[in-house]
């Protein structure tokens, strides 16, 4: 697996970069190297699709597909409306790494955080006036309180 920058002129450069199969986004878009890298909502339901009858003939429902894979709690995507997007993002590392180091640390499209236990993104749009935020975290009062933490840096400096 290889992280990068959203959007469809980043993704698909860095998919035929790495030589991907596949490539998604969290805004729904999915990109496909047979597809010459191009973004197909459509492609993508059909291999869904395919795969659901597959496990259908085995007896596996979709819940029960849908169980095995891992959960945390999620935020979704979070919007602030906010001049100083770079300062309130530079704040926020701050806040967290003054708590602990994180695990693993990108700033390639806006910054990532991750620690063992959660997760966050926050970044300015690349096509909206907003700092786009989001978190995932393995139980709801974790991804709570780090949700509260942000939105009172970023509150603070509107």
């Amino acid at each position: 697996m290889v992280m990068w920058r959203v959007g469809r002129a980043y993704a698909a450069k860095k998919l035929r970069e790495v030589d991907g199969i596949f490539g998604g986004e969290l805004a729904g878009h999915y990109y496909f190297r047979d597809f010459y890298y191009s973004d197909s909502g459509i492609l993508a339901s059909l291999l869904i699709l395919g795969i659901i009858s597959r496990m259908k003939k085995q007896g596996v429902s979709v819940s029960q597909l849908i169980s095995r894979i891992s959960h945390y709690e999620n935020s979704g995507e979070i919007n602030y409306q906010i001049n100083e997007k770079q300062k309130a993002m530079d704040k926020v590392v701050e806040h967290f790494r003054s708590q602990a180091e994180p695990e693993a640390f990108y700033d390639f499209d806006g910054y990532r955080m991750e620690y063992k236990d959660w997760w966050l993104n926050i970044r300015p749009s690349n096509t909206e006036p907003y700092l786009r935020f989001l978190c995932e975290a393995k139980s709801t009062e974790l991804l709570e309180s780090i949700k509260s933490q942000v939105e009172e840096i970023v509150e603070s400096l509107k």
